[in-house]
């Protein structure tokens, strides 16, 4: 088995030595977000600077791009639809740095009839072998750390990212709290020249907790939970337990810490 490089810590404070950003404010990014430090399946934790979710990387300027690079970033996995990938090209789609990999979460857009709650559902449901795709990319030898990412970050990297967290054992109300974030970040001010679309005001987004709790609810009783819906699309338990390695890492207890003594 390979072993995962975390990314180290960004170059910006930390609210504590224990706690780096999970907000990476990068130029040209609203919604980029570590899923590291959650709790996950018997007493472990998900790695910080391994598993990121973002909005569109179509307007990282240069420094940016250089700044994810530098945390040691190894893959991108884009879930937008090929004609977002047309007329927003994320600045990665060419490198050759970093993997770049387009999976596309939706065939179509079933929102307009189905609501966001519905189309959370339709994702589970219907997708199955792109979500194992998503998964099965995180165990390539140079697929971590990766970032998965929509148009927003919100909806089709939120159940991707929920399905994944869920997966390695994270509670399902750490998993809706992280979903919910993405509107209080929206929300927030911003102050960002390369932003030219959407993003560049506040805007009020629609996540909130009950859409992502239904979701849950719902991979739990139609596909067993996560791990039942990868293992119904091909995915085995060997390789179930190689994404839990590769995500998480055991908790280090606050006495066996570097530094402290009995």
């Amino acid at each position: 088995m390979s072993v995962t490089r975390p990314l180290p810590d960004p170059p910006a404070e930390s609210p504590s030595p224990a706690a780096p950003l999970r907000h990476l404010r990068l130029p040209g990014t609203r919604n980029l977000r570590d899923v590291g430090g959650y709790p996950a399946a018997a007493g472990r934790r998900t790695r910080w600077r391994t598993l990121l979710r973002t909005d569109a990387l179509d307007r990282l300027p240069a420094r940016s791009q250089t700044a994810l690079l530098e945390l040691g970033l190894r893959q991108i996995i884009d879930l937008r639809w090929p004609h977002e990938l047309d007329e927003a090209p994320s600045v990665f789609q060419a490198s050759d740095r970093v993997v770049y990999r387009s999976i596309p979460l939706l065939e179509d857009d079933p929102t307009p009839y189905a609501g966001l709650p519905g189309t959370y559902r339709h994702m589970l449901d219907q997708r199955g072998p792109q979500l194992v795709q998503v998964a099965r990319s995180l165990l390539e030898p140079e697929g971590l750390p990766a970032v998965i990412g929509c148009a927003a970050g919100k909806d089709r990297t939120g159940v991707a990212v929920a399905l994944l967290l869920a997966a390695v054992g994270v509670p399902k109300e750490t998993i809706v709290e992280d979903y919910a974030l993405s509107a209080a970040i929206f929300r927030g001010p911003v102050d960002d020249e390369h932003l030219l679309d959407w993003r560049a005001t506040p805007v009020e987004v629609e996540a909130p907790p009950e859409h992502m709790l239904g979701a849950l609810a719902h991979l739990e009783a139609a596909h067993g939970g996560a791990a039942g819906l990868l293992r119904r699309h091909g995915m085995t338990d060997r390789e179930l337990d190689e994404l839990t390695d590769r995500l998480t890492e055991p908790r280090v207890a606050e006495d066996e810490r570097p530094g402290r003594s009995a």
